[in-house]
């Protein structure tokens, strides 16, 4: 027999002068645990906290960014950062040199072509520096290939924005909380 339990959520409205940020934060709070919804001008986002080892409300309220993010996105808090790939790129030309896979005439074959290529970024960016006749040379392998990530617009706007705001909310709720409990 399958049962269909109501319960209460707490909602919490992120609202900001210029209509843009906004965020609502639903939570579900258990003695130990806490189920965290955000609907937001930054997307959806969910996790349930199901060990919290204490107060939810201030499990979250001590909780970094990172680790928040990593809950909430699934670990897709990070993004590709195409802008990073040169760096990337001349550190392995370099470091192939040093070891000597490269001559003088080869790396700068390399630093001219792979730095000036005809795509950015993605798959076509990718393919032009595996068909190079240097690639082998320079990356050795796939996986040395520019992989730079930072983190995503989003999640930091998420967090700025929506989440910054709706902890200090909590902050200021918690000693309420804790002064009635010992009255």
């Amino acid at each position: 027999m399958t049962k269909v339990i109501k319960t209460q959520a707490e909602l919490y409205q992120v609202r900001h002068d210029s209509c843009v940020g906004w965020g609502d934060i639903f939570l579900i709070c258990g003695k130990e645990s806490v189920r965290v919804t955000i609907n937001s001008d930054y997307g959806t986002y969910s996790h349930n906290w199901t060990h919290c080892g204490g107060d939810p409300k201030e499990f979250l309220t001590e909780i970094d960014f990172d680790y928040c993010m990593k809950k909430l996105t699934g670990y897709k808090h990070y993004v590709p950062a195409p802008e990073q790939y040169p760096v990337e790129v001349k550190r392995c030309i370099i470091e192939s040199r040093r070891e000597g896979e490269l001559t003088k005439d080869e790396a700068r074959k390399a630093w001219v072509d792979m730095l000036c290529t005809e795509h950015n970024e993605g798959d076509l960016y990718y393919k032009e520096l595996i068909d190079h006749p240097l690639f082998e040379k320079v990356f050795s392998d796939y996986e040395y290939l520019p992989s730079a990530t930072k983190v995503s617009p989003r999640c930091q706007d998420l967090w700025d924005k929506v989440w910054n705001p709706f902890i200090g909310l909590l902050k200021e709720e918690l000693p309420q909380k804790s002064e009635v409990a010992h009255a």
